[in-house]
């Protein structure tokens, strides 16, 4: 009797380590590609263009009014929500699903690894443009640069976290995702958020910009004025919730098949 044609191979174990690995490695290769450095460029360019003719002119409170309100708590937020959208979908792709998901990967784990992967590269592509807002800043003699400098980046950088995490869940739901992106922006960020009431804490950027308004000195309201720990807590709580609604969601979807979903 021949055992070795009575039983089926056996499965490889799931390696978490590897997976990781694995999953960096894709990753971190499409930001290294030409075409995206090229991207980034243009977008730097972009963004000194739009720092000459609004955000440099003024004295140093308007130019961090502007750095607030402008880039921090929408430039930053929007470009985030698109650029992670949009790297769900290309994993989404027929192609790519019959090359990652074939091998020994938990979905839930791809999609976090994933997410953790894309928003580091993310973070690094912004501060590239957080350099180009500190030049301006330096040329507009901003009082006490190095705080500011520091507060400045981490609402960035907790934007980044959160929109990310939202683009992720978008993406997984849907190709259009930028309308959901635009129905959410909409609807809580614009909507939600002015509300003087504590349903304004639904609004990410809302707390951010208050956050950011109190810690530089402005005059924003007591009551509006949520406190470091709460702000950041409740804010990555939305990232949390998103990814895990976005693993959840890709674990259920049948990707399978030669056209894209």
């Amino acid at each position: 009797m021949n055992t070795a044609s009575t039983f089926s191979p056996a499965r490889v174990a799931p390696n978490l380590s590897h997976v990781w690995g694995g999953i960096w490695r894709l990753t971190v290769r499409r930001f290294l590609l030409p075409g995206h450095w090229l991207t980034l460029g243009l977008g730097l360019a972009v963004l000194t263009l739009l720092l000459i003719g609004g955000g440099h002119s003024g004295s140093p409170a308007r130019f961090l009014d502007w750095t607030v309100g402008f880039y921090i708590t929408f430039l930053v937020p929007a470009l985030s929500f698109v650029a992670a959208g949009g790297a769900m979908r290309d994993e989404m792709k027929s192609g790519n699903v019959d090359y990652v998901l074939t091998r020994p990967v938990p979905r839930p784990a791809f999609v976090v690894f994933k997410f953790i992967a894309h928003t580091i590269g993310v973070q690094i592509d912004f501060l590239f443009a957080f350099g180009v807002v500190t030049f301006f800043a330096v040329s507009r003699h901003v009082p006490d640069l190095g705080w500011v400098t520091i507060k400045l980046l981490f609402g960035q950088m907790l934007l980044i976290t959160a929109f990310s995490a939202l683009g992720f869940l978008c993406g997984v739901i849907s190709s259009r995702y930028v309308v959901i992106g635009l129905a959410y922006a909409g609807i809580i960020e614009a909507g939600v958020g002015q509300i003087p009431t504590q349903l304004s804490r639904l609004s990410m950027t809302h707390q951010v910009r208050d956050l950011l308004t109190f810690l530089l000195g402005g005059s924003a309201p007591v009551t509006s004025v949520p406190s470091l720990i709460s702000t950041t807590s409740l804010v990555a709580l939305f990232g949390v919730i998103f990814v895990a609604a976005a693993a959840a969601i890709f674990s259920l979807c049948e990707l399978s098949g030669p056209a894209d979903s």
